[in-house]
């Protein structure tokens, strides 16, 4: 008997590493919505990786969970330290915006002069390691990068005004974008946004038509597209889909990551106390509440939605979501998320798939694995081990080459 209940528990520790790891997931090209215009074909064409299958590292890499874990832990593998110069610029409210430049360390193939303007994920900056491996990787494929530093993400930079960024907030991406469109008056612009950035710079991009108009085409990554909507079951308790208990499967943890992301959240505003909850602002907001919150929506309404100037979460969460912007997109865009992202789940994808009807020139591209900005790359000679350059680092670079090629191609008949 004992024997056949340790053979039982050695099945089931299988199963579950089979489960946890999808050991029997077989690697495939990403899946690619878009209408088959010429020049969304001649895209494809042009960018031989998302035709070709994406292969994260052996045992652990097509887990989505890991992935996430890995890329929130780490970051990233042996990240370089780009140099770069830092430029600040006092908004209308007094907040201290800063931004960093990284120039190209090769020319551009082309010998054109691009730029690509990069909206970090939630309290993120150039300091972030994902970042800087994708700024190293820019630079060193011929493009310069600046980078937005999320108001109150950077440690050395102390608030001025008492207000730290928000999900949907655009000015601060918008007077970047003035700054180099002015700066390098003969550059060619591309919009870069990872997470949080993504939903920044597709708000950005569709609130106002003339944004558009400085940009060449823009990358939208493993953003979550609508903080409005809500999971059937949770009209209950008037909570957004991306927040769900419900979703509390051993598939879909996303209340385990979006616990995590308040604490650091909370950490953040306790490490601005001062100048947030201080001065005019004493009293002001349930700051001992808010200290204590464990879960992002109940913090959007102790704070966030309250510090935006909106009565309440439904109005807050309707302006920042991009999905209210996206189909006044007419530029080129490649929209990319992971079907195994546990922030952000497969039903929201009919969001970029609706805004792929409307425009023939966009690419929504689903893989298979690679969590949520995880996208490791299985090393050639050891594959559990990633590569240091991601594979999506590799398609932001490679989509942006495909469209410049492109565009020069049809220009010249």
């Amino acid at each position: 008997m004992a024997d056949l209940l340790w053979l039982a528990a050695v099945i089931l520790i299988i199963l579950l590493f089979f489960r946890v790891f999808h050991f029997a997931s077989r690697t495939e090209p990403p899946v690619l919505y878009h209408q088959h215009s010429q020049f969304v074909n001649e895209i494809i064409s042009s960018c031989s990786l998302l035709s070709q299958p994406y292969v994260p590292p052996f045992f652990w890499g097509k887990s989505g969970h890991v992935q996430t874990i890995v890329y929130g832990k780490m970051g990233r593998i042996k990240p370089p330290l780009p140099r770069g110069t830092r430029i600040e610029r006092i908004m209308p409210d007094g907040a201290t915006l800063t931004f960093d430049i990284f120039e190209p360390l090769k020319p551009h193939p082309t010998k054109g002069d691009y730029t690509m303007l990069i909206c970090p994920g939630i309290a993120n900056s150039s300091e972030s390691t994902y970042i800087r491996t994708l700024i190293d990787h820019v630079q060193n494929n011929g493009f310069r990068a600046a980078v937005l530093n999320h108001l109150g993400s950077l440690k050395d930079v102390k608030l001025t005004s008492p207000r730290i960024y928000t999900y949907g907030g655009t000015d601060e991406y918008k007077t970047m974008v003035e700054y180099v469109s002015e700066y390098y008056s003969g550059s060619t612009l591309i919009a870069v946004g990872c997470s949080m950035g993504a939903n920044v710079i597709s708000k950005y991009l569709g609130e106002n038509p003339n944004n558009q108009k400085l940009f060449l085409c823009g990358l939208s990554i493993c953003q979550g597209y609508d903080l409005h909507r809500f999971h059937p079951k949770d009209r209950l308790i008037n909570m957004p889909t991306i927040m769900s208990p419900f979703l509390l499967s051993f598939e879909h943890l996303r209340r385990v990551y979006i616990y995590a992301m308040t604490l650091h959240q909370v950490s953040l505003l306790k490490r601005n106390a001062d100048v947030l909850f201080g001065g005019e602002n004493s009293g002001k907001y349930d700051v001992n509440r808010i200290f204590k919150s464990t879960d992002l929506k109940i913090l959007d309404e102790l704070y966030s939605r309250r510090r935006a100037g909106f009565t309440n979460l439904l109005d807050y969460y309707a302006w920042c979501s991009s999905s209210n912007y996206i189909n006044n997109i007419s530029i080129p865009m490649l929209m990319l998320n992971a079907l195994d992202d546990p922030l952000v789940p497969p039903d929201m994808f009919d969001i970029p798939k609706s805004f792929i009807d409307k425009n023939d020139k966009s690419l929504f591209v689903v893989t298979k694995h690679g969590g949520h900005l995880g996208f490791f790359e299985s090393a050639p000679k050891n594959r559990l081990l990633p590569r240091r350059v991601t594979w999506l680092d590799k398609v932001i670079v490679d989509y942006a080459n495909a469209v410049i090629n492109v565009n020069e191609n049809m220009a010249s008949f």
